[in-house]
């Protein structure tokens, strides 16, 4: 056994000692001696001075370690884990100026998770697709060190090794994603990240919009149900085209996502560069989840007070009315209003944006449908429907017609 793995044991049973501490202590060991001692013999003895037994090379000491045993400092590190999400991959300029490769992933074992650092060459097996979430790696030869957020990550470097998949590892000793998969009804804003599973309710067009510094980019809504709650998920620029195709009734796993609280202490996710989000197959789904029947229309008189959301159906009762106003972000934006009756009573709607353009054309006694907009009070202090980037507007039949029909 060499100074090093005598370091390491000493390491893992010292956990209250820093590599410079032991290192130093075996040095000033041999300097006492006056040399006499080899690096292995003065490890050796500080060892047993610390209270560590050392075994000689007829009990080799080349263990395969949980990730919970893993110290800043270790060498030549054996462990085993199963991936849990993979981040971008990050292009870097060396000091030469040639550029370098980093893919951070997570992965975890029956005692914690730990991040995954690939250096360079070793990142091809990412990006190459040979590594995706749910496999098992083997990491040989890796060593540890402290991130930047001061957690501790395991990096393969020019001397390791990833093996994806070894037949000799008995997967059901180690967590599945599912372990690692929050409940939509349980999410809250102090979580900041989230990993969800659920079935597609709807789906909303992707829409392209201006960044203040003049470039486009790219949206899409989702709404994302489990069998606790459902949620919006919003789609950023490249995840749009990453997802795909995607309908009613898909499976979506989405892993790291942000948390973002809107009005009426709602919760959004939002997909962005750092987030995985994959479909999933049916039969991959440990508890299958019903898609929402659509829910009865809402009526005026059930508006009783902010929030929502409403699906409202009524008719036009006032010719519309588009002006131009600012947001508090300085964005100019334009907004329709009119009044909207039903049976039961008459409500102002007022729609933004996009559905501006929608409501300027609707004439005086239109039917329409307005699904998920919400209630707030305006001037006067006085009730209205408001649309949201989820609100839709659907003209309807009229109701004679309907009526002629079904006589």
């Amino acid at each position: 056994m060499d100074l090093e793995q005598i370091v390491q044991q000493i390491l893992l049973v010292r956990r209250d000692l820093s590599r410079e501490e032991v290192l130093k202590r075996i040095y000033e060991k041999k300097r006492s001696a006056e040399d006499y001692y080899l690096d292995e013999a003065a490890a050796r003895v500080v060892a047993s001075e610390l209270g560590v037994e050392i075994p000689y090379e007829t009990e080799a000491f080349k263990p395969q370690l949980r990730l919970s045993d893993l110290i800043s400092g270790l060498n030549d590190v054996t462990v085993t884990g199963r991936v849990i999400l993979i981040y971008p991959a990050q292009v870097f300029r060396r000091p030469d100026l040639t550029e370098g490769r980093v893919v951070r992933l997570q992965v975890a074992d029956k005692t914690g998770t730990l991040r995954l650092v690939l250096w360079n060459d070793k990142t091809t097996q990412v990006e190459g697709g040979k590594i995706s979430s749910g496999q098992m790696l083997r990491v040989l030869h890796g060593y540890v060190r402290e991130g930047l957020d001061g957690k501790l990550e395991l990096h393969v470097g020019q001397r390791g090794e990833v093996q994806v998949s070894p037949p000799d590892i008995d997967e059901s000793e180690y967590p599945s994603i599912a372990s690692f998969v929050d409940k939509i009804g349980s999410l809250a804003a102090r979580h900041r990240r989230a990993n969800v599973l659920g079935v597609v309710q709807e789906v909303h067009p992707a829409s392209e919009f201006k960044r203040r510094d003049g470039t486009s980019g790219r949206v899409r809504r989702l709404t994302l149900k489990d069998e606790t709650a459902q949620t919006t998920v919003v789609l950023w620029n490249e995840k749009v085209d990453e997802l795909g195709e995607v309908k009613k009734g898909d499976y979506i796993r989405i892993m790291n996502a942000r948390l973002k609280e809107i009005a009426e202490g709602r919760l959004e996710l939002h997909v962005e560069n750092a987030t995985q989000i994959e479909k999933v197959a049916r039969e991959m789904v440990p508890t299958l989840i019903p898609l929402v029947e659509e829910a009865a229309p809402n009526k005026i008189s059930d508006i009783k007070d902010e929030g929502g959301p409403f699906t409202i159906e009524g008719k036009v009762a006032s010719t519309p009315t588009t002006r131009e106003v600012v947001t508090s972000r300085n964005e100019k934006v334009k907004v329709t209003s009119f009044d909207l009756t039903d049976q039961t009573g008459r409500i102002r709607v007022s729609l933004w944006r996009k559905l501006a353009e929608v409501g300027k054309d609707l004439a005086v006694g239109t039917q329409i449908r307005i699904k998920d907009a919400y209630a707030k009070r305006g001037f006067s202090n006085l009730l209205e429907l408001v649309s949201r980037a989820s609100t839709t507007v659907e003209i309807l039949p009229r109701q004679e017609a309907q009526t002629e029909k079904q006589n």
